[in-house]
């Protein structure tokens, strides 16, 4: 096995619960790898072990921590971590909702593993290196646990780059005979595309801010904006919106869209769709709205896309209108951040806004204390006057 020796003072991090090491803290590596090639265990620099994880010689994150035990990491040791995550979600996922993630990689103490459940359709993604080491043993898990479910692989993510791996997408056990799949969250169908759909086919992490948002909507006109397939405005809907108009460039979404307007008997004259680039599209349309939704893709990354958007979005709310904005965090853009662009965005505007609740992922994306980038969505819900 491969042993990782760190510069002194660098495992502090690790004893406190964080689960990456980066490649700065190494100092040496010793030995050489075993069936498991990825698998390390981690010492200090006085030659203490520290911990147990997968070691990457390539990426910026060089141990992704497994355990700081030196129990034997093999199927059983996956097996029982994803059963603990099961289990976490029986007790956080309602019976009329068929659509969660079942795994949430380090939050769930499995590094690597993104694991997704639709209906009857297990959706995995294997993003590092180690996990992809043991992929047969997590696969062989999952058809144990649910023998008549298809399993996918959705691993078609950039990151696997920085591992020295090639994006991957196909099937694992079982065949789909269309990606497209009717799933049900709170109860409101939707119809995903796991095979070539955002993210794994929905995104998931939103399910408890579309339930507020649906819960706002009562007699209001609402605006969608980068609506996607319009889970945001079904439920909008449900709530008893007046109107929703959704604004989204793209058209395989659209697609999509409409089948979620169809399956919920939505009428056509209630919703509105307008397929357009949202900064043309605001630049543009001046009408205003009670409750609006702007949930930017993953694209917008910094400061000032997200001040521009906001800039644009908040002129577009009635007085006493509700805004729904959210943003993605990293190493350069901060919950805080977001704040900041918001109170530019409103300056701008000449609009003085109130924070009234924060947005955030919804729990079956679980965080450790120690590890704050494990959490990616932030938001806020902002009053108008």
């Amino acid at each position: 096995m491969l042993i990782i020796q760190l510069k002194p003072k660098k495992e502090f991090p690790v004893i406190k619960g964080h689960p990456w090491i980066f490649s700065g803290a190494v100092d040496n590596v010793q030995g050489s790898p075993d069936a498991k090639p990825c698998l390390c265990r981690v010492i200090d620099s006085s030659g203490k072990f520290v911990c147990q994880g997968f070691y990457s010689p390539f990426a910026q994150i060089a141990v992704r921590v497994l355990t700081s035990t030196k129990d034997r990491i093999d199927r059983e040791f996956f097996r029982q971590r994803i059963s603990r995550a099961i289990e976490l979600r029986r007790h956080i996922i309602g019976k009329d909702t068929t659509c969660y993630r079942l795994v949430h990689g380090e939050g769930d103490g499995i590094p690597g593993l993104i694991a997704d459940i639709y209906r009857d359709v297990i959706v995995l993604q294997f993003l590092c290196a180690g996990m992809e080491d043991f992929k047969e043993e997590v696969v062989g898990i999952f058809k144990d646990m649910y023998p008549e479910y298809v399993i996918h692989e959705r691993s078609d993510v950039k990151s696997r780059n920085a591992e020295g791996l090639r994006p991957l997408s196909g099937p694992l056990h079982g065949e789909l005979n269309s990606g497209e799949i009717e799933v049900s969250e709170s109860g409101i169908p939707f119809v995903v595309d796991v095979l070539t759909g955002e993210r794994t086919g929905f995104f998931l992490d939103h399910r408890h801010n579309r339930q507020r948002f649906g819960s706002m909507a009562s007699g209001k006109d609402v605006l969608d904006l980068f609506s996607y397939t319009g889970a945001f405005s079904v439920y909008a809907l449900e709530g008893g919106a007046r109107s929703v108009v959704s604004v989204d460039n793209s058209s395989p979404a659209q697609a999509l869209l409409k089948k979620n307007m169809e399956i919920n008997q939505i009428k056509p004259f209630v919703w509105k769709h307008i397929r357009d680039d949202v900064v043309r599209f605001l630049s543009d349309d001046h009408a205003a709205y009670d409750l609006i939704v702007c949930d930017p893709p993953s694209s917008s990354k910094d400061f000032e896309e997200y001040t521009k958007i906001n800039a644009l979005v908040i002129p577009r709310l009635k007085p006493g209108g509700i805004l729904f904005t959210t943003g993605l965090t990293h190493s350069q853009f901060s919950a805080v951040d977001l704040i900041k662009a918001i109170n530019w965005s409103a300056e701008k505007a000449s609009r003085n806004v109130r924070i009234l609740e924060p947005l955030y992922q919804a729990p079956d994306f679980p965080v450790l204390p120690a590890h704050v980038q494990g959490g990616h969505l932030c938001g806020y819900i902002l009053y108008a006057e």
